[in-house]
Formats: structure tokens, sequence, C-alpha cells
């Protein structure tokens, strides 16, 4: 019997995403719950268009809890909140856009029954509901030009049955050990509002020594950045340096790695002017004013870590040179002729 599911839906401001995609949530739920127990807890964090009061009105064949953060808290605090609230093991992440099949919960549950007994997540492969192309498959782990790189995408390679690792498990449509999520402490409020949050957490996962999984028979559609991309701007692109800066100034131990970062760092600081990156500029300067913070989580880290930056990366080599996957940055390198984002 499949376990049981949690499918946590965080949400702001965005009951019309939830008039759209929630039917098609709730009827995965439903078919779903013919062989096992499962509930869907929405967490509103902090809406004021009317979300609270349309949930409490909908009627559902499967248990419909909602959660109110009554001022908005972020992303990540948001999911850490429903996965508190979750009252089974597994619980599935997915955004408010996001539209799901019969087909998601099953394969997502199964790796977890079938697969390492130290898998912290497994997440599905991702389309644009508009486009149809792909926009989220599973990630290489690299290292260059003095950072992690977390979004190379790849695809399986031939019959190839894996396994896949992948380098982060989006927030936006995985599946988490409910238990290995709460050890870790979930998503760093460090990371608030948004960006990064699901990274930082899957590479700390990855260090622990635990697993991240991609299952690409696991299939959803999503309409790309519609809560976010309505915040597109300069303070957007702020979030999304100070966040990457973050994540390397908590977990970069490798003395190779450190070195080439903080180089990179100080060749971006002075060519920003020049190229016009300010918001490289504004990401850094917020990032430095967290610093207390990130020493603290840094000596935490360095505690409790098992894996080397170097050993978490050659998982991922391994997994290239067995043949297992193929690896690219121009989707034309495997035959695919839209360009998806990673």
């Amino acid at each position: 019997m499949p376990a049981p599911v949690s499918i946590v839906i965080p949400t702001w401001n965005g009951r019309h995403l939830l008039e759209t995609f929630l039917p098609s949530v709730l009827d995965a739920a439903a078919g779903y719950a013919r062989h096992a127990s499962i509930e869907v807890v929405v967490v509103d964090d902090g809406s004021t268009d009317g979300t609270r009061e349309w949930l409490a009105v909908q009627s559902a064949s499967v248990p419909l809890r909602a959660v109110r953060l009554e001022v908005n808290a972020g992303f990540g605090r948001a999911c850490n909140r429903g996965v508190e609230e979750a009252r089974n093991a597994l619980v599935y992440l997915v955004n408010n856009d996001v539209e799901m099949n019969g087909d998601v919960l099953p394969l997502l549950a199964r790796a977890f029954e079938e697969g390492d007994d130290r898998l912290f997540a497994v997440h599905t492969r991702m389309r644009d509901l508009e486009t149809n192309r792909d926009v989220g498959t599973g990630k290489m782990g690299g290292f260059s030009r003095g950072f992690l790189r977390v979004h190379r995408s790849y695809v399986p390679a031939g019959r190839s049955n894996g396994p896949f690792w992948s380098m982060f498990a989006s927030g936006g449509s995985a599946m988490f050990h409910r238990g290995r999520y709460l050890e870790l402490g979930g998503f760093d409020p460090l990371f608030a509002p948004f960006y990064f949050e699901d990274v930082e957490l899957s590479y700390r996962a990855w260090k622990r020594g635990f697993a991240v999984a991609y299952e690409p028979a696991s299939v959803v559609s999503h309409k790309f950045s519609s809560t976010i991309g309505a915040l597109a701007g300069a303070r957007v692109a702020a979030t999304s340096h100070r966040n990457r800066l973050i994540l390397h100034w908590i977990h970069l131990e490798d003395r190779g790695y450190l070195s080439a970062h903080l180089l990179w760092v100080a060749i971006l600081t002075v060519a920003a002017p020049l190229t016009f990156r300010f918001s490289f500029l504004q990401g850094l300067w917020q990032a430095t004013k967290t610093l207390p913070a990130i020493r603290a989580r840094r000596r935490d880290e360095r505690r409790k870590a098992v894996r080397s930056d170097r050993q978490v990366l050659e998982i991922f080599r391994e997994m290239r040179t067995a043949g297992t996957v193929q690896a690219y940055d121009d989707p034309r390198e495997v035959g695919i002729t839209s360009d998806p984002i990673g």
C-alpha cells in the first residue's frame, strides 16, 4: 500500500490561481485516496485577496485544511508551517499554479518505497503550461567560476533506469520525507522572501548524508513565475544575488572552492558598475548585513556535515561518467528544439 501523503500548497494573494489549479490537485488527491490516506493543506501566507473566505466555502472529497498566517512571511516560512501542520510521513510541496494529473503522487511516493533509505526528496519533471516545454528537469551539480552550478539540466540517457540524482528539489513540485525535512530545520528564514531556499535545503541534505532524486516519469504543468513574476524588477534580482551568496558563505568548506569563490566575488564587485549590474552590488550589501547569522549557520553545518563539497559533486560526476544521463546547457544538444528554463 502506498504511504500516506500530505499535499502542502503555500499561497500569497493567489486566489485566482487556486480557483484555476486547486481542482486538479484535489482530483489527483482523490485518486490517491483510493489506495492510501491523503490530505491537502493550503497555507494562506497573509493574503489580502479573499483567499481565506474562498477556502472556507470549498468542499472536497479528500480532507482539505487551510492554515492562515496573518502576516506575509515568505515562501520558505509558509512551506515550513505547512510541513509542521502535515499529518503524514510524506509531504508533497507544490506551488499554487501547478496543474497535476493522477500519476504524479504514486510515482513520487514509490521512489521512497523503493529507493535509498536516506532519500530526502524527489522532484517531478515540470512543463510550461502554455508551451508544453520543459521548465524543470533533473539538475546536475558542478562548480565553475567561483560558484556552485545547480541549474544545468539533464535527461535520462537511452533506456537508463537511473538512479537519477538531482542537485536540488524545487519547492514548487517535490515530495519530501517529513521527518528528515523537520530534522534539517526546513527552509532557512535567511532566504526569505524567496529564491534559493530550496537549493540551500537540498545542498544541506546532500552534505548531511541524505539524497535528492528526480523522477522523470512524474510530470506536472506550471504557469511559470505566476507569483514572483508580478514582482519582477531590481528587488527580485538583488534578492537572487543575495541568496546565492548566502548559500555559498554558509556551505563552501573546500579551500580551493572557497578561494575561487571569493576571487570571483571580488571580480564581480569591481565589474558591476562597469556592466551596470547594480543589483549584484545591492545583493552583496544585503548579504554582508546577515554575516552574524551566516557565521552561526556555517559553524552548525560544519559540525553536522558528513560529506565534503567535492564528495557531493562527485556523485554527479559519477552519474554522468556512467552514462546514466545526458547533461546539457543548450537543449539542442540532446535533441530538444525549445529552450527549457532550468
